[in-house]
């Protein structure tokens, strides 16, 4: 994520809940957050509410169910959703 100008808010490891994790950054101003749902095996990018409550996420982008830790398409993800809502 740093190599594409994202800086690292903060990180959140679950193990608890089947090794779910997500980590909130921000680039270009606008934050995202990657979560990996341990329990689906499914990687989601999310972004802020549109009250910009950093409480309340949406869903932008999901790597189907099983997903298998490819890089390209996490960098795709991530650009894309910088992209639209820009």
């Amino acid at each position: 994520m740093r190599e594409l100008g994202f800086e690292i808010q903060e990180s959140r490891l679950m193990p608890e809940v089947f090794g779910s994790w997500w980590i909130r950054a921000i680039a270009e101003g606008k934050s995202l957050r990657v979560v990996w749902d341990g329990r689906d095996a499914t990687l989601v990018i999310q972004r802020p509410s549109l009250s910009g409550n950093l409480s309340q996420w949406g869903d932008r982008w999901i790597a189907g169910e099983r997903y298998a830790h490819k890089t390209r398409e996490l960098r795709e993800g991530l650009l894309s959703v910088l992209r639209a809502d820009g």
